[in-house]
């Protein structure tokens, strides 16, 4: 049977840079996903690269840890206003305000929608904040309302013991392509390991770029040069129709897979 296969790279309109990366990547090698940061000042360079490469599936990429907010939000910002890591501390602590977090993410999509002049194809998050107990939920029953899949990440799932009652994923999510160790043969492994598990459907996170001096002030730079080479390479292409994988988007995901076969 056929297996489904969705490269999906982060980080969308985080820069210039960025965006060129994901872009080679999708015309020229094996990226069919994104997801767009619309809180991100070259979000707009974003949208204009989607409109001339209508086949590349672009989702919202819910920001809750950069940048600023879209709502005059003030239960997540610092005295500048700023978004930032402290997150997962005001989680732990009950601090995190399902309003403020519901207002924002309405605000990021009616931007996205507005941008891109396109529903979302699905819903995931920087830093997998979306996945957080006193989040998921907001972002489970908003996708829901909207008729979107959701990344779902099996790990954090069993970890926070969440109720998932979505059934619009795929079936796995990896986010093990990441960081200097990176190569064709990890990237096969995970293809390798997924189809051992009987998964007919994987969603694999990248983050490709070209370097700009954005970027150089991310902990995660030089990498991303490497995942423009590895994931334009023939040989990987090659490789991964031979296992039997077709390359999709989120839009291929069937609303219909019962929460069961999810697990």
């Amino acid at each position: 049977m056929e297996k489904l296969l969705i490269v999906n790279a982060d980080d969308f309109g985080f820069s210039r840079g960025q965006n060129y990366g994901i872009i080679e990547c999708h015309r020229k090698g094996l990226v069919s996903s994104t997801t767009a940061m619309v809180t991100s000042p070259w979000i707009t360079h974003a949208a204009e690269l989607s409109h001339v490469n209508p086949e590349l599936g672009v989702g919202l990429h819910f920001v809750l840890t950069w940048g600023k907010p879209l709502t005059p939000m003030k239960s997540l910002v610092n005295a500048r206003g700023e978004f930032g890591k402290w997150l997962w501390e005001y989680a732990e602590q009950g601090h995190i305000d399902a309003s403020d977090i519901r207002a924002e993410l309405e605000a990021q999509f009616d931007r996205f929608v507005t941008l891109f002049k396109r529903m979302p194809t699905h819903i995931d998050s920087h830093h997998f904040v979306h996945m957080l107990p006193a989040i998921y939920p907001t972002v489970e029953q908003f996708a829901a309302e909207k008729s979107l899949p959701i990344r779902l990440d099996r790990n954090d799932i069993q970890k926070f013991g969440l109720m998932v009652n979505t059934p619009d994923s795929t079936e796995y999510f990896d986010a093990r392509f990441y960081g200097p160790e990176i190569s064709e043969a990890l990237f096969l492994q995970l293809l390798d390991e997924s189809s051992a598990r009987n998964n007919q459907s994987i969603e694999i996170m990248c983050h490709p770029a070209f370097i700009d001096s954005e970027l150089q002030k991310s902990t995660y730079c030089e990498p991303r040069v490497k995942e423009v080479d590895i994931l334009t390479s023939l040989s990987l292409k090659q490789e991964v129709e031979r296992r039997g994988y077709r390359i999709v988007s989120f839009a291929a995901i069937n609303t219909s897979t019962t929460h069961e076969e999810q697990q």
